[in-house]
């Protein structure tokens, strides 16, 4: 969005700032350094280095009573100006109408380019910050941080892994929240919901789609999120396109792992037109083929392409284009398990964003999504199991999506919008499995399953919603929400929804304040969701879970920060899910002995989260460390069994420096072990002296790994070069290679003597995993 309506709780403190913010003489002093300042005071001000240089001074003495005002006041004079931004901020933006009278003036021959305007900025003022905003449990990330966090990869959403509350393993970049399914979080891009948006999407989704360079920011919800996020139950991750710098800029990566590109920059009378280009191709192939080519050959890549145009001084469009493909070989060192797949992932959409006066603005995206999955796959593991499996799906959506913003008056504020969806999906799927004994005799396993599904449903979603923001006094605001939604493609009941949600914010004063939510989330199964790899052909009714967070902030005047947070999650029906109570790393999870159908009741989750933070106003040094308690249940037969990823202790820190040229950055993670299947087997003698092996596995879930840590770092520095600048880093996943325990497969031990014995052989998360690369920009 290029306008965000006002949030009123930051209105009570602005006037107290100016006082402060007078005190110091700021007459030619570094400009960034008065906005370090204002920042210092509570101002949330954001803003990109490309509009704010670093050769920039206060021109004249601020003379404005009212803090945002003598920051507009010293803006002024280079073409800035200062609008409402995203999570009670303040954004600096270039003032279009300005500028066009300036390129007017000085006409079309000698425009300079640093007087272009930009649209919409969502870069942090505190380089390195991590920030908890906005109704309900939110957190903004931006994309300096990103950059310089140890990440596997290079991939945005491993960020979200250093957050409290974030369950994972490592490997995929699909995670838990706050002890939800890896499917419960909605993924929008430039405001656009996508659908599937992974790499390597049925072998452990190691990256998403959008190159990490094409990513302004992230903000990441996990409960009490506003109406117009919906059809997901645990969280949402919001990430905004990079805005196009107002020169023309170029960025060549390669790294162990990744090799990419991108160009940004403006075009046409006075920066009216910008782009931006990325591509990436993964080096993950040749790496396995020169070192583990018995691993096979996993190949992916991806665009954006993004065209916009300052259409009129109040309506800014744009014109995008995301693609991705993968052409998967890959394989089990053993050669256990061999599989091959083709995806590919098309969305093309158009954006118009308008500000229709001071007060009201729209937001309207058209867009087309066009999905491909073409998988096979087979089984071996010798008297245990064999299998086969085809596996071909297509998935279309055409989506219209708006969203107006009112502000009322003083006290009241409106958001209001609609989605509507045409949906399409086909699925051809055919599987074969036999299964040895005495495997046979766990779970719901049977000797032979074959299964052959093939549907083609087609239908509608609807949704709307309605948000209204009260400033009852000075230091109460309310959030109010409503949401509904509806889909036709389904037979099963209530597919109808309605979703009320509050959220209370009190401020005691500038620096605390506490919040209270509470809501109803609904989550449809999509029409690309169905679960016929695991022979279910019909949809199931939508699930919900009814949320409850409330969290108190304090902000030191040392710059240290304290948020303590209690939520809980009560889930109604939930769809059921399968799983693999043994081993999760598989490559084709529907052709092993442990697969297991999960239908509870009911689900419960609660816990509790403590966060302490830090750093300099220039953004020096950020540090943070965090404690959660909680606890993640399924009521399955009326008994309570935790949920696969339960952690009910939680540790995480991290720390991110810079001195001068260099970057140096790590991050910690400790928990409890997450909980373990096992198999129990017995040999029974017969009467006639013969034995027979059989086999039972102990309660789900009731025994435990070994706890899990880690430790990740990485180190860079940037060079000075003519016109360009170069940055070299080195990172390194599992610093100590920590044996992580993460899985047990069974095989069967054939003696000499033809007796068998069944052997468990652990195998563990990730091991160390170093990289290197090197990223160009000129």
């Amino acid at each position: 969005m290029l306008f965000v309506l006002r949030s009123l709780a930051i209105l009570a403190g602005l006037f107290s700032m100016s006082v402060l913010a007078a005190e110091r003489e700021w007459q030619g002093q570094p400009l960034n350094e008065y906005i370090h300042h204002l920042a210092e005071l509570g101002l949330d001000i954001i803003y990109s280095n490309d509009l704010v240089r670093s050769d920039f001074i206060v021109t004249a003495e601020p003379t404005n009573e009212a803090a945002i005002d003598s920051l507009r006041e010293v803006l002024e004079p280079y073409g800035l100006t200062i609008s409402v931004g995203p999570a009670d901020s303040w954004l600096i933006t270039r003032d279009t109408a300005a500028v066009i009278e300036v390129e007017e003036a000085k006409g079309s021959e000698d425009t300079d380019t640093s007087e272009q305007a930009l649209p919409n900025i969502v870069v942090s003022s505190s380089v390195y910050s991590i920030r908890y905003q906005k109704a309900g449990s939110h957190t903004f990330i931006d994309r300096n941080l990103m950059a310089t966090l140890p990440d596997i990869g290079e991939e945005t959403l491993r960020s979200l892994d250093r957050l409290p509350g974030v369950a994972s393993g490592g490997i995929s970049t699909r995670s838990h929240v706050r002890g939800g399914a890896s499917n419960e979080q909605l993924l929008v891009f430039d405001g656009v919901r996508l659908y599937e948006p992974y790499h390597l999407k049925d072998f452990h989704t190691v990256a998403t789609t959008i190159d990490q360079t094409a990513v302004d920011g992230v903000d990441f919800y996990t409960a009490g999120y506003q109406a117009r996020y919906g059809d997901r139950m645990s969280g949402v991750i919001d990430m905004g396109i990079r805005e196009p710098a107002s020169d023309v800029e170029t960025e060549l990566g390669l790294s162990f792992l990744n090799s990419w590109a991108l160009s940004t920059g403006r075009f046409a009378t006075a920066g009216r037109g910008d782009w931006l280009v990325t591509a990436r191709r993964s080096n993950l192939d040749l790496i396995t083929r020169a070192f583990k080519p018995e691993y096979g050959s996993p190949r992916f890549s991806d665009a954006l392409v993004h065209v916009g145009w300052q259409l009129t001084d109040r309506t800014y469009v744009t014109a995008n284009y995301l693609y991705s493909y993968d052409l998967v070989e890959i394989a089990q060192e053993d050669g256990t398990e061999q599989a091959n797949a083709r995806y590919r992932n098309r969305v093309g959409w158009a954006k118009a964003d308008t500000d229709w006066s001071s007060d009201i603005s729209s937001s309207t995206i058209f867009s087309i999504t066009d999905i491909s999955n073409i998988r096979s796959g087979q089984s071996n593991l010798p008297d245990v199991m064999a299998g086969t499996v085809d596996d071909s799906r297509q998935f279309r959506v055409y989506a219209l999506t708006q969203d107006w913003q009112v502000g009322v008056n003083e006290a009241w504020s409106l958001r209001a919008g609609f989605d509507i969806k045409d949906l399409d999906a086909s699925y051809e799927y055919e599987s074969s499995l036999a299964i040895f004994p005495p495997f046979d005799q766990i779970f719901d396993n049977t000797p032979l399953r074959e299964r052959s599904i093939a549907l083609a449903p087609t239908g509608d979603q609807y949704a709307t919603y309605l948000e209204a923001r009260w400033k009852a006094t000075a230091k109460l605001i309310f959030d109010l929400g409503v949401r509904w939604d509806r889909q036709s493609y389904s037979s099963a009941d209530n597919n109808e929804q309605r979703s009320p949600r509050i959220n209370v914010l009190y401020k005691f004063d500038d620096d605390t304040e506490f919040r209270v939510g509470v809501g109803r989330f609904y989550q449809a199964q999509e029409i690309n969701e169905l679960q016929v790899n695991d022979g279910l052909s019909d949809f199931f009714p939508p699930q919900y879970s009814d949320h409850f967070v409330a969290s108190f902030v304090h902000r030191f005047g040392s710059g240290l920060n304290l948020r303590a947070e209690y939520y809980q999650k009560d889930y109604e029906s939930p769809m059921p899910r399968f799983e693999n109570a043994f081993d999760s790393l598989v490559l084709v999870p529907e052709l092993q002995i442990d697969r297991v159908q999960i239908v509870a009741e009911t689900a419960f989750v609660k816990g509790a989260e403590f966060t302490l933070s830090g750093g300099s106003s220039a953004g020096d040094l950020l540090w943070w460390a965090g404690y959660v308690w909680s606890s993640t249940e399924d009521k399955v037969d009326q008994t309570d069994v935790r949920r696969s990823w339960d952690q009910k202790h939680s540790i995480k820190a991290g720390i991110s420096t810079k001195w001068g040229a260099w970057d140096v950055s790590a991050a910690g993670t400790w928990h409890s072990g997450w909980p373990e299947t096992q198999l129990v087997v017995e040999t029974v003698l017969a009467p006639d002296g013969s034995s027979e092996i059989v086999a039972t596995t102990t309660p789900r879930n009731s025994l435990n790994y070994e706890a899990f840590h880690t430790l990740d770092a990485r180190v860079s520095r940037t060079f000075q070069l003519p016109k360009s600048e170069l940055t070299t880093f080195i990172e390194i996943s599992n610093l100590y290679n920590r044996p992580n325990q993460c899985c047990t497969q069974y095989t069967v031990e054939v003696g000499d003597d033809g007796s068998r014995n069944i052997a468990a052989n652990r195998s563990n998360w990730l091991p160390i995993v170093p990289s290197a690369g090197v990223v160009w920009r000129f």
